[in-house]
């Protein structure tokens, strides 16, 4: 099965280089949305190889993995950050339940989750970790998926569960990014879908 990594960056001049290094040991192309950076990030990606679909302007992270995997063509869809958080090693580990056919949709559950708000949201969402940047997908499902929200947290999870497909969630390695955790005003607005999506059917 063919493999792509979609890989969101803002400003990620200084990380998204080795990010796609690493991602390309494992996928057979990877694709970056460069979600209106003022850096060099697009410069960057593509002299690491990485074929670059640019956003005139920050138009938020969830368009942009919908941008991504509207130019995927191959079977399978891994995305993950593009500050170096996930480490690409992880990636045939994901891959494995969609490839032996026991899942769909795989979900990258970290040991710790930095933000007490996106505990909340995991929570809510019935799963160990919801708020992940690190999944593999089918290209179809992933194609499929209206992504509602304004973050990641939950918002895979709930809306492929609506669809009735299989979701499995195995561990990863987190690595230090040197970025301050805070508790995101996203995820006060990300309750709402999270929750509008539990009590409507």
């Amino acid at each position: 099965m063919k493999v792509a990594a979609v890989i969101p960056a803002y400003n990620e001049e200084e990380r998204i280089g080795g990010v796609i290094e690493g991602a390309r040991e494992y996928v057979d192309r990877v694709i970056v949305v460069d979600d209106g950076s003022t850096d060099l990030t697009a410069e960057v990606s593509e002299d690491a190889g990485a074929e670059v679909i640019g956003h005139g302007e920050n138009r938020g992270y969830l368009t942009a993995l919908k941008t991504g995997f509207e130019a995927v063509e191959e079977d399978i869809v891994v995305t993950l950050d593009g500050d170096g958080e996930n480490d690409p090693a992880d990636i045939p580990q994901l891959l494995k339940p969609i490839e032996e056919d026991e899942a769909d949709l795989v979900l990258g559950r970290r040991e710790k989750i930095p933000r007490i708000s996106e505990r909340f949201l995991t929570f809510l969402a019935g799963l160990h970790d919801s708020g992940t940047g690190f999944k593999a997908i089918r290209s179809e499902l992933a194609k499929a998926l209206e992504l509602p929200g304004v973050c990641p947290c939950g918002t895979f999870a709930l809306e492929a569960n609506g669809l009735g497909v299989r979701i499995e969630e195995v561990p990863v390695r987190t690595r230090e990014t040197g970025k301050e955790r805070k508790v995101s005003w996203k995820h006060f607005i990300q309750f709402w879908f999270v929750l509008k999506a539990l009590l409507i059917p």
